[in-house]
């Protein structure tokens, strides 16, 4: 049986410790608060805010801080069946971009 040189045993014990050594590497620590994104909920046709509130509560256990996790309610809630067309208590795409 013939054993390898002493050299290419070492040089092969090098660069498995070498690789190891670049798998240990630091582990990424979670963002601060200040480095996370706003969270936006907006509700659909119709709906509040309200709605999102056990979600904002989920988000907040998991370690979210609540002053970055914002529901919206816009005032007109419920389309129109016609973007073209007003109608009462109904809002055109318009006008809710500009409410955002």
């Amino acid at each position: 049986m013939n054993a390898l040189p002493i050299r290419r045993r070492t040089l092969g014990a090098l660069l498995a410790a070498t690789l190891l050594a670049a798998c240990a590497g630091p582990t990424a620590s979670p963002p601060t608060t200040g480095a996370r994104p706003p969270i936006v909920f907006v509700h659909g046709n119709g709906d509040s805010a309200a709605l999102w509130t056990p979600t904002i509560w989920r988000w907040q256990s998991n370690g979210w801080p609540r002053e970055r996790l914002v529901a919206v309610d816009f005032p007109l809630p419920s389309a129109r069946d016609d973007n073209t067309v007003a109608q009462a208590g109904r809002s055109s795409a318009d006008e809710q971009m500009r409410y955002l």
